[in-house]
């Protein structure tokens, strides 16, 4: 499917530290869950309600496709109403064909062995992490409690990652066993105060150093606890991240600057601190136009607007970040296609109309010495209007 990147160099060892989590941030909407231990946390049954979906403004009038904004899937208020539901189909071929034209003209897939289920495989096999290394996914699983109706633990448990980042989970408390706690004895929860709204989740094999929640740089900082959670290991630092997205007619693209300027400062700020850094999660953006598929008609939309991308730039520039997905693949026509998101609507997913919203970013060194493959889970879809991330690097965290 891709192209691996040949490491060049050895890692560093470092013994795992076993030293308490910083708990110096009150008032934190971050909670620390040993499901090992003794304590317990009480869960409440929550009854997903229908929230909007993120939907992409893929229009072409001459192929008659309908035309939608890349509005926040936390946005009640986006244009168009709910999000149809897809009917779920089994799919297990690990490369379908690519769908035959319906009609003249008709968009297909861009790769000839896209993917095109629209429903979680029931069987999956993926790559076992590699000996000696550390395998990292990240999935904006779009409602957890929709998620796991629909595949969340049959992907959880097939790629048997050292680390786990979520984003939009949508609850607002912590949920107990949607994870092994014997694989996964270590999870800190970042909660939206607005309910159904946005959240992170990291789930840990190795316990961290430390834990901070939210952004400190921020002029705001309260108002991104459901965004971020940063993890200090010995090695690096590893941030979880959902940034804020522009919304319907970029009301929140003002907001969305101070978000980009103040991770910068936070990215340069643990840069440092002489770690290195792995910054994941749901950026919503894509940098590129290889990163989506109709480039020219969403010039206006949130996340790929030139206020966006040059936010993203900036950012990669100064702290001197490399995206992994996109260095390893390149920009040429012949990796073209490939993409973490397809809106739920207009048939996206079967289409191949889709966005590369989700990263994983990483500082220069870690790229050049430690990263083995980063790749994007395309096979796993249907669980979320998203599929998930994957980082592999040699050494230990």
């Amino acid at each position: 499917m891709v192209t691996k990147r040949a490491t060049v160099s050895a890692t560093r060892a470092s013994s795992r530290l076993t030293a308490k989590t910083d708990s110096s941030n009150n008032n934190v909407a971050v909670e620390e869950v040993t499901v090992a231990s003794s304590s317990t946390v009480t869960t409440t049954s929550t009854t997903t309600t229908k929230s909007a979906k993120r939907v992409a403004q893929d229009a072409d009038d001459e192929e008659e496709e309908e035309t939608a904004s890349t509005e926040d899937k936390d946005d009640d208020d986006y244009a168009g109403g709910a999000a149809k539901k897809q009917k779920k189909t089994s799919s297990t071929t690990a490369a379908p064909p690519a769908l035959k034209k319906q009609k003249s003209g008709a968009k297909v897939p861009i790769r000839a062995n896209s993917h095109t289920n629209t429903a979680m495989p029931n069987s999956l096999v993926l790559p076992k992490t590699p000996d000696n290394c550390i395998k990292i996914t990240s999935w904006n699983v779009s409602g957890l409690n929709s998620s796991l109706k629909k595949g969340f633990k049959t992907y959880i448990t097939a790629e048997d990652a050292d680390v786990i980042c979520i984003q939009e989970h949508k609850v607002q408390q912590p949920l107990l066993n949607i994870v092994d706690p014997k694989v996964y004895p270590f999870s800190w929860w970042g909660f939206e105060e607005k309910k159904g709204y946005a959240g992170v989740a990291m789930f840990c094999k190795t316990k961290p150093i430390s834990v901070t929640a939210g952004l400190p740089t921020h002029p705001n900082p309260a108002c991104t606890k459901g965004r971020i959670v940063t993890l200090e290991y010995p090695t690096c630092y590893i941030l979880g991240c959902y940034v804020p997205n522009a919304g319907q007619e970029l009301v929140r693209l003002k907001e969305r600057m101070v978000w980009d300027k103040a991770m910068k400062a936070w990215l340069l700020d643990l840069k440092s601190k002489g770690k290195q850094i792995i910054w994941t999660g749901d950026l919503n953006v894509c940098h590129k136009p290889i990163d989506l598929r109709n480039p020219s008609t969403n010039s206006k939309s949130a996340g790929f607007t030139p206020e966006e991308r040059a936010g993203f730039s900036e950012i990669l520039e100064e702290v001197d970040l490399v995206d992994t997905f996109r260095e390893i693949q390149g920009t040429g026509e012949e990796v073209a296609g490939q993409y973490s998101y397809f809106s739920y609507r207009f048939q996206c997913r079967i289409k191949g109309i889709g966005w590369r919203l989700d990263y994983f970013v990483t500082d220069q060194e870690l790229y050049k010495e430690r990263v083995v493959e980063s790749v994007i889970r395309e096979e796993c879809y249907g669980a979320s209007d998203h599929v998930p991330v994957v980082l592999v690097i040699k050494g230990e965290l």
